[in-house]
């Protein structure tokens, strides 16, 4: 008998069944998950979701948080005090300027120029 060729192609990828959790009633008064857990284990969970509830987290300092702020003030920021502030390149401020907080993050930003030439950029808060 002549013997066949092995199957060309991809192979079938595994699944995996997820097993349904079974309340106390179905287990036959088995603790289920919750109740196997230890009391400091509880405690822990418990203080983890409390941390998640509350706004309170600090955020992250990053550089492009601190052009954020500089750019909120009234007076706004130019580019030589954003480059002082990230110790980014100049063309670098200006790319992040249009890209980072215009394109991705949605911020109006809006620049000026004085009679004294220096270019002033700001954040335009937004219209209710």
């Amino acid at each position: 008998m002549p013997q066949k060729a092995p199957k060309q192609g991809k192979a079938k990828p595994k699944t995996f069944v997820k097993k349904a959790i079974k309340t106390k009633a179905q287990s036959n008064g088995k603790p289920t998950n919750d109740e196997a857990l230890s009391a400091p284990m509880q405690a822990g969970l418990a203080a983890v979701a409390a941390m998640k509830s509350t706004n309170d987290a600090p955020t992250r300092e990053t550089k492009l948080t601190k052009v954020i702020e500089l750019l909120s003030r009234p007076e706004g920021a130019t580019i030589e005090q954003l480059v002082d502030a990230t110790g980014w390149q100049k063309h670098t401020v200006r790319g992040a300027l249009s890209g980072a907080l215009h394109k991705k993050r949605g911020y109006q930003i809006v620049s000026e120029k004085p009679k004294d030439g220096k270019r002033i950029y700001k954040i335009v808060p937004p219209k209710p």
